[in-house]
């Protein structure tokens, strides 16, 4: 299955196109992210090997044990984001499942803070049909793609106070969805050696259509094993909405935890 975004009729997705946040490939173009910038230790250069003086006799040279040191990457400054949230008065534990009522229109606000400045998060939502996987690629809602076909999921990312906003249009869900998966992973997790211990204070808010905080999840412990973690599903349930504050993740990159909502990125 290609991943066509731009009117549906693009290439399939590339994990290099992942790069721009500007428009995920530009929706229409790929154009590369700015890397962050690593720094790393030099190796240290082994000694020039020291020569005996003109011996009668032929003597075995002299070794020398040279330590070897592995280029590192220094942690980056810790970056945490000034809110002001509401005090909140529903927080949900991990597992726990509650029904979305008496709201039209919700949105699902995540946001983060950063342990190490090389952690770049974004957040997505993959529409889901009754076999758990996306119709098709278009049905994967991000920062570049960020309205769903039938109108009812727009994107909005560095939202104030939270670092993204996922809109829904309960209304306006096609009705071959059955679920929405809010997830949150790490950009280029994999290539630099990064992790959810890198972050804190993960959170998600179901907020109502006249801007009321109805619940509020937040992961007590972010771990060193997962590079794409879920935070919630909004999913069908005899005839009702609701929210399964889920809180957990996978040690994949982006394409593999992609794949497993079968949205294909070459």
């Amino acid at each position: 299955m290609d991943f066509d975004i731009s009117v549906r009729k693009t290439p399939a997705l590339d994990s290099k196109s992942l790069a721009d946040k500007n428009g995920f490939m530009n929706i229409r173009q790929s154009i590369n992210r700015n890397a962050l910038d690593n720094n790393y230790f030099r190796k240290n250069s082994a000694p020039a090997p020291v020569q005996s003086p003109v011996q009668p006799a032929v003597q075995s040279p002299v070794r020398y044990a040279v330590p070897v040191q592995m280029p590192l990457q220094q942690q980056q400054p810790v970056r945490k984001k000034s809110r002001n949230l509401p005090s909140g008065n529903v927080f949900l534990q991990k597992g726990q499942k509650v029904t979305v009522e008496n709201t039209e229109k919700i949105k699902i606000a995540v946001g983060w803070d950063i342990l190490d400045g090389r952690c770049e998060l974004d957040a997505s939502a993959f529409m889901l049909g009754k076999n758990g996987k996306v119709s098709g690629d278009e049905w994967f809602i991000f920062y570049g793609q960020n309205v769903s076909p039938d109108n009812s999921v727009c994107y909005f990312s560095n939202c104030t106070p939270d670092d993204a906003v996922i809109d829904i249009d309960l209304r306006k869900i096609s009705p071959d969805i059955e679920k929405i998966v809010i997830s949150v992973t790490i950009y280029e997790a994999y290539e630099k050696g990064l992790d959810f211990s890198m972050t804190e204070n993960v959170y998600s808010r179901i907020i109502s259509d006249d801007n009321n905080e109805l619940f509020r999840f937040r992961l007590d412990e972010c771990y060193s094993n997962v590079t794409s973690m879920v935070l919630g599903e909004l999913y069908r349930y005899k005839g009702m909405w609701k929210f399964n504050a889920v809180g957990a993740g996978v040690s994949r990159d982006l394409a593999g935890f992609c794949a497993m909502y079968g949205v294909n990125i070459l």
